[in-house]
């Protein structure tokens, strides 16, 4: 998944590039489809989810989600972090 990462850096290239992505809790399991569109609304297109977490959105979980992606022609979707340790959040 890293050598993908130099063609989509930003939302606004999953986008355009019509990437499915989605955010999965590491700690209770919530998997949850995550909507580009409305992310770009809200934080605007240049977003980069590679090596991201964030707090997972269910009501009393303290867990982080990681993101995951499939790009077009692949068939499963894969974690964004690549070789980056830091874990930054947004």
């Amino acid at each position: 998944m890293a050598y993908r990462r130099t063609r989509c850096p930003t939302i606004g290239d999953m986008l355009r590039e019509v990437w499915d992505v989605l955010s999965s809790c590491q700690k209770c399991g919530l998997v949850m489809q995550v909507d580009l569109a409305d992310m770009i609304k809200l934080r605007g297109p240049k977003v980069v989810l590679w090596n991201r977490k964030a707090r997972c959105r269910r009501i009393g979980c303290s867990g982080f989600v990681e993101f995951q992606a499939m790009a077009p022609g692949i068939y499963m979707h894969e974690s964004l972090r690549p070789s980056d340790p830091m874990p930054w959040c947004i």
